[in-house]
């Protein structure tokens, strides 16, 4: 039996994710599968022990009563714990409903009182004393992860609880998890995601990694597993194939623990890239002349500007590649990555181009929470990194007259929790309706060019699409963010956010500079140097580290009144 025959089985034979789960534990259950770090060392857990522990959790369920379609809110970073948990509340017919540590209390009181779950699982007593104001009368529900004197905790239930194996048959199109979205305006929205949306995400993903020979693959899972993207691609999908996941002890140490690792699969958020593409630049502008000199021919190489080098500076440019760039950057993931996989918000064109030509295969791909998330990606053979790639098998993705981005499959939501209203406008005759403008190209592949509502429509009736220009000009080592702002005014202007070691006489040269790149109705008339960081906890972020535009517009009004002549 080839692997990909043996893993569609299991996805055939899987009528949910614990279905899947189980069938894994029955196939391999002495496979070590899931590892953490502790004391410098990193410890292995098998399908066996981990199907015990879910047991017992299961059984600890039950005495408390906790049944079909009853919710559990779960506040934890990510690790053993927070899996176990999922599986047990998932495989008695109730919904998890995870929450980001970093939330916001408005955030957490209004998903815990929109949801009303019937238990609250949290990490530890610090993440409890932070939310302890909105907990109030909620204190019977509390589950820690870590040792309590307080609370019931998940040590005195494996202590305490026997392994509980009674059958509760579980349907693919029951719930399992409502993923509450933040959004960039009012609060957020719980998706209602079934067993099977999620699981024909994991079919599509399977068609998409199955071009990189699946065989001993490893993970390693920072991104939060509260979010839709991490969950399927960095949970659910290495389980489905039989692979290894390390859970990373927190964000400062993660370069460190990818060469520990030394994963095979790496999915990340563009900001990763991003970083690593900024070092780089900054590693070609400070080294001696000779790296310099290939550095400038290898961005040349790698960019849309190809085509004008010379034979000499190409070869030049490929040898260098070869000889020492592609093997440094292969080193400094662990030295065994097959392909890095970008989601959860738009990657700029240019870092894509750049790492594929490297020699380092980079897929983008296109999800929403509502899609459960994957709805396209770049494929190994048909990659082209200004595209989000073909939709996924037995997806479905037209283009309306208005030029939205729509989705049809089995990959949707059921809808919004308590939202039925939001869910009609959200998915109309089976079709949802992303919010995001593009068009297909030649091959079929998706190109995004914008948001709906961040489409820029300036008052001589031009439109604009901010996305573009904010791209050009992040790319740049000397800004960290930037949005361009035009709505109803007669020119564009830029909001930007220094990053960290530049001044603002650095800004000026860079803006004429993108100028020369853009048509006339976008070019950049004036700007802003931005005086708060553009982060979440200062609510100018959602958790996937989208800005939100309204709120920097609304905070900055009157200095982007001035710039335009109004007091």
């Amino acid at each position: 039996m080839t692997k990909k025959i043996e893993i569609s089985s299991i996805l055939n034979n899987s009528d949910s994710l614990v279905d899947l789960f189980n069938i894994r534990v029955n196939r391999n259950p002495n496979k070590k599968v899931f590892f953490k770090k502790q004391n410098g060392q990193w410890f292995p857990q098998s399908f066996s022990q981990t199907d015990i522990n879910i047991k017992k959790i299961r059984n600890f369920f039950c005495k408390k009563n906790l049944r079909k379609g009853d919710r559990v809110f779960l506040l934890s970073t990510n690790r053993i714990e927070w899996v176990e948990f999922d599986i047990a509340i998932m495989s008695l017919g109730a919904v998890t409903v995870p929450s980001f540590v970093t939330n916001n209390l408005s955030d957490n009181k209004f998903i815990i009182n929109d949801c009303k779950p019937k238990f609250i699982i949290l990490e530890n007593e610090k993440v409890f004393k932070k939310n302890k104001s909105i907990l109030k009368n909620n204190n019977n529900k509390i589950i820690l992860i870590e040792s309590s004197e307080k609370f019931k905790n998940y040590e005195s239930i494996l202590k305490n609880f026997k392994t509980f194996d009674k059958k509760i048959k579980i349907s693919s199109k029951d719930i399992s998890s409502i993923i509450y979205t933040s959004g960039t305006t009012g609060n957020p929205k719980g998706v209602i995601l079934s067993h099977q949306s999620i699981m024909h995400n994991l079919l599509g993903a399977l068609d998409i990694m199955d071009e990189f020979l699946i065989d001993n693959e490893r993970f390693i899972s920072f991104l939060p597993l509260s979010h839709s993207y991490e969950r399927m691609a960095g949970l659910y999908f290495p389980i489905l194939i039989g692979a290894e996941i390390f859970f990373c002890t927190s964000m400062e140490k993660l370069l460190n623990e990818i060469k520990e690792t030394r994963p095979t699969i790496l999915s990340a958020v563009p900001r990763l890239y991003e970083g690593i593409f900024k070092k780089l630049k900054t590693q070609h502008k400070n080294s001696n002349s000779i790296i310099s000199f290939f550095f400038k021919r290898v961005f040349i190489y790698a960019s849309n500007k190809a085509k004008k080098l010379k034979l000499v500076d190409l070869l030049l440019a490929k040898i260098f590649i070869q000889l020492i760039l592609k093997n440094k950057l292969r080193k400094s993931f662990g030295g065994k990555i097959k392909v890095f996989i970008s989601g959860g918000a738009a990657l700029n064109p240019e870092i894509g181009i750049f790492f594929n030509k490297v020699g380092l295969p980079l897929l983008q791909g296109y999800g929403q929470t509502e899609a459960s998330p994957l709805i396209s990606c770049n494929k190994k053979l048909l990659n082209n990194p200004k595209t989000v790639g073909t939709p996924v098998r037995e997806v479905e993705v037209k283009i309306s007259k208005k030029r939205e981005i729509l989705v049809r499959g089995k990959n949707l939501m059921l809808g919004y929790w308590k939202k039925s209203d939001l869910t009609k406008k959200t998915i109309v005759d089976g079709w949802l309706h992303t919010g995001d403008l593009g068009y297909l190209d030649n091959k079929g592949r998706i190109v995004i060019d914008g948001r709906k509502k961040d489409l820029i429509v300036t008052s001589g009736g031009d439109n604009i699409s901010a996305q573009r220009i904010e791209y050009i000009l992040m790319s740049y080592n000397e800004i960290s963010q930037a949005l361009i702002f035009g709505d109803n005014r007669p020119f564009l202007i830029a909001l930007i956010e220094l990053a960290q070691g530049y001044s603002i006489n650095d800004i000026k040269n860079i803006i004429n500079e993108v100028n020369t790149e853009l048509n006339s109705i976008e070019r950049i008339r004036k700007y802003l140097i931005l005086d708060n960081e553009l982060t979440y906890e200062k609510g100018f972020m959602t958790q996937t580290l989208k800005i939100k535009r309204k709120k920097v517009f609304d905070h900055y009004k009157k200095k982007i009144d001035k710039l335009y002549g109004i007091l």
